[in-house]
């Protein structure tokens, strides 16, 4: 039995970031979010039965079903050799470029 049998995955888009709660989530701040490869997307994850607010109305995702999708090579979050050669610009250029209403958590690129 997995360890992760009570953990649930959301992913998210990355103008939704600067609504995250990290009190009800497992990650600590925007730094400790993986982004996908073309910088659009994030997951958060937690635990137990109750949705955080932010993330009410999103597919949710077992550990099962999200590292299916992490491991896709035809997916958005596999980053072979030669992306990665580009990811932090790809990313960085996604992030400046995204309307933030409130403020941009991900100031830490610039």
């Amino acid at each position: 039995m997995s360890k992760y049998t009570n953990r649930k995955y959301v992913i998210i888009p990355l103008s939704k970031v600067e609504d995250i709660n990290y009190d009800e989530i497992i990650e600590t701040d925007s730094k400790s979010l993986r982004l996908s490869e073309d910088g659009a997307y994030t997951f958060v994850k937690f635990e137990g039965d109750t949705t955080p607010s932010f993330l009410d109305g999103l597919t949710q995702y077992t550990h099962s079903e999200i590292k299916a999708i992490l491991r896709d090579t035809s997916g958005i979050w596999y980053i072979d050799s030669t992306e990665a050669l580009t990811w932090t610009d790809t990313v960085s250029n996604f992030i400046d470029n995204v309307g933030w209403s409130k403020y941009n958590p991900f100031n830490w690129f610039g």
